[in-house]
């Protein structure tokens, strides 16, 4: 009875310090918005009160974020648990009872009064449909944007690992146990891959793991220990332990995730009062069949392998979810709403938004992390922020109206405009049958919706969009930013020869290079700072693509010659988009002006451009069609280790004046290049090797066998054939 009295007495003292500090800043938001409406002080009665279940039926569902209002002419009564929930209650009368709109960090519409009238008698209750709701994009971060829009509250703090409760965020075990200081001495802590440890992911069956890991993290919570969450989760990369122990656990538990939550219970059973999180990511996103999360064990689940054309209903992300929810219902989802790979490109994933909420929530899950780009200015930005925020609190809100809200009240009369081309953006998608995914490069699309008719015609429609009447310098200056997804695309598109007449180098009379430098001007002062998710300034980007236009196409001996592959490249990678006849490999291998021998060049897109062998040497016979002299040869190769790319061991060539000579290891003409970075770790990109020869070679056909390395090199830490990628051959 002591106890209840002074639980009591310690929760009235925290109301009463509540209506002394902190409603009287809740009520000059008030005052501050209605005074906006008329310019006059307002004259309702204002009271913030406690829960009161007498008036509202759901307070035991309030939380810390559900309130209730009661309106009666002059009387506003803000019922709430906690300042959180008053101040949503006052932001949410203001839009509902007094017809604000909040639209975007710097758009809010408000009515003009001559004086505000007594209300009618209304009663408002809301309950969040997620206790956690962050949307990661610099928009949500700007002054007042939370509060607005109900989110979680501290988004503000604007880096990738501070997030509002939480006292680490995610890939949290190389710092939990950095092997700067422990893999020397005891690499048994961390994980076997391919018979060798590997510093980036630990032995989670390893008893000193598991002391060394909570002994770190008490040290971090002394630090900072009023937050609740803190996370232990993997590394980001396939390099689990294949031990013998842990590889038994894993299989027993018919999961990866199994070592993961064993190891995380025991860690969770250290620290009762803070919830410890994990992620349920790539290798470890299927739930374990025997071992089930502590109470106090959070399940960060992820989406990112998912297609973003279509619901996540039915897909194998949804038995995932069901699967983790019949064990566990303390489960964080961290979707993904971008390509963060090109996040300026158009992204119609518009129909899914909704769809996938609505299911995150039909499993119960209570924490919602939507992954935008943490700084202004991605495509669509504004509306993607808007859209996620409304859902994340009530997810039934009526798509369409929500959309048209937002596109009148932030392009003015150009709104309908814009959507209609979202909206064909959407359709176009959806007809061309194709996956959305979060990682492809913007020519993955380019016989759907960014085809160059459909390019053409989004530009016609921006261009009237910014010719309508009634426009503000600011929403001109937003339809210029929305366009900047277009213009970014028909750029990237015109690299392509599949373009058509639209190719760059199909003719020197094409709207490009203007076009660039009116991207490049808009993004270097609007933004976004970046284009790929870690790298590529719009500056950077600028001059890149100018140096391919510059050096993207080549004339060569080989340009008119013709190729028999040898060994053919793999059915996923030969790439067909590049011949202008619509020829193809016939069953001998034979076709003329194929991607090897046709004078351009690829880009860092290994998709396009580029042609593709796993775990097989890269074999060719080339005619030239006559007797030439060659003084060199060069071919470009990428490398891009985390898609199993790497570069070839070497190159050998034979020259001579017949198939059979070449053919043949006996071949007078011979040469050999190594490649010196051959099974290194080196940054993704295009590498040439070239073989110059000390005096000038004669001979009609030519024999090339490019090495590949066969098996990934052990320090990647997985077990498979690398594959080898080679765009022009280029005889000199």
């Amino acid at each position: 009875m002591k106890q209840l009295i002074v639980l009591f007495l310690l929760t009235s003292q925290y109301w009463a310090y509540s209506q002394e500090v902190f409603y009287p800043k809740l009520n000059s938001t008030l005052d501050f918005y209605l005074r906006e409406i008329t310019s006059f002080d307002h004259a309702y009665d204002v009271h913030f009160e406690r829960p009161n279940s007498s008036l509202f039926r759901r307070t035991k569902e309030w939380g810390a974020d559900g309130f209730g209002v009661f309106i009666d002419r002059k009387t506003i009564i803000f019922y709430g648990e906690t300042k959180k929930a008053i101040e949503h209650a006052i932001y949410y009368t203001l839009e509902h009872t007094f017809g604000i709109r909040f639209i975007s960090a710097e758009e809010t519409v408000i009515p003009k009064l001559t004086r505000l009238k007594p209300l009618p008698y209304t009663i408002y209750e809301q309950v969040p449909a997620f206790d956690y709701r962050e949307v990661f994009y610099g928009e949500a971060r700007r002054t007042g944007y939370a509060e607005s829009f109900y989110l979680t509250h501290e988004q503000g703090y604007g880096t990738f690992e501070t997030h509002p409760g939480w006292g680490l965020w995610v890939h949290t075990l190389q710092r939990l146990l950095p092997p700067e200081t422990y893999f020397e001495k005891h690499p048994e802590y961390y994980a076997l891959r391919n018979g060798i440890r590997m510093e980036d992911q630990l032995c989670l069956s390893n008893p000193e793991v598991l002391s060394h890991v909570t002994n770190a993290l008490q040290l971090e919570v002394n630090k900072r220990p009023k937050e609740k969450y803190w996370s232990v989760s993997q590394m980001d990369n396939y390099n689990y332990c294949e031990c013998e122990k842990c590889t038994h656990i894993d299989e027993e538990e018919g999961s990866h995730a199994g070592s993961i939550i064993r190891f995380v219970n025991e860690v969770a059973k250290l620290f009762p009062d803070k919830v410890i999180s994990t992620l349920a990511y790539q290798y470890s996103r299927s739930a374990p069949k025997i071992t089930k999360p502590l109470s106090n064990v959070n399940i960060m689940l992820c989406t990112i392998e998912e297609n973003r054309a279509k619901s996540l209903s039915g897909s194998g992300f949804e038995k995932d979810l069901s699967d983790w929810s019949k064990i566990t219902q303390n489960i964080l989802i961290w979707d993904y709403v971008i390509n963060f790979s090109h996040m300026v490109m158009p992204f119609p994933n518009w129909p899914t938004l909704q769809e996938n909420i609505q299911l995150f929530k039909k499993y119960g899950v209570n924490m919602l992390f939507e992954q935008g780009y943490n700084q202004s200015s991605s495509e669509m930005q504004e509306l993607r922020c808007f859209l996620l925020s409304k859902w994340m609190w009530d997810p039934t809100l009526d798509a369409d109206s929500l959309t048209n809200l937002f596109l009148t009240n932030y392009y003015g009369n150009a709104g309908p405009i814009v959507k209609e081309i979202l909206e064909r953006e959407i359709s176009e998608l959806q007809k061309s049958g194709k996956a959305l995914t979060l990682y492809e490069p913007p020519v993955t699309h380019i016989k759907g919706y960014l085809s160059p008719e459909n390019l053409r015609w989004y530009h016609l429609m921006f261009d009237k969009a910014k010719n309508t009447e009634g426009l503000t310098p600011k929403q001109l200056e937003r339809l210029e930013m929305a366009q900047q997804s277009i213009r970014y695309a028909s750029i990237e598109i015109s690299k392509s020869p599949a373009a058509g007449s639209d190719w760059y180098f199909y003719t020197l009379d094409n709207p490009y290079q203007d076009m660039l430098k009116d991207f490049s001007a808009i993004a270097q002062k609007n933004g976004p700072k970046l284009l790929h998710e870690t790298r590529l300034t719009p500056k950077e980007y600028e001059q890149i693509t100018l140096d391919y236009w510059k050096n993207g196409k080549v004339k060569h001996l080989g340009s008119d010659a013709t190729l028999k592959y040898l060994s053919v490249p793999n059915k996923s990678y030969r790439d067909g988009a590049l011949k202008m006849d619509g020829t193809a490999i016939d069953s001998l291998g034979f076709y003329s002006k194929q991607p090897l021998l046709n004078g351009i060049k690829g880009t860092n897109d290994y998709q396009f451009n580029w042609q593709g062998w796993q775990g097989r040497n890269a074999t060719f016979l080339i005619d030239l069609g006559k007797t030439d002299t060659l003084s060199s040869i060069q071919l470009n190769f990428l490398e891009n280790n985390s898609a199993w790319i790497v570069g070839p061991s070497s190159f050998h060539l034979r020259i001579g004046n017949s198939e059979e000579e070449v053919l043949s290891s006996t071949c007078a003409q011979q040469g050999k290049l190594i490649n010196p970075t051959a099974e290194q770790q080196v940054a993704p990109g295009i590498y040439p090797l070239k073989l110059s020869f000390g005096t000038k070679l004669y001979g009609r056909y030519l024999y090339l066998d490019v090495s590949n390395p066969g098996p990934l090199p052990k320090w990647r830490g997985v077990d498979g054939n690398g594959w080898l990628f080679i765009d022009e051959i280029e005889i000199h």
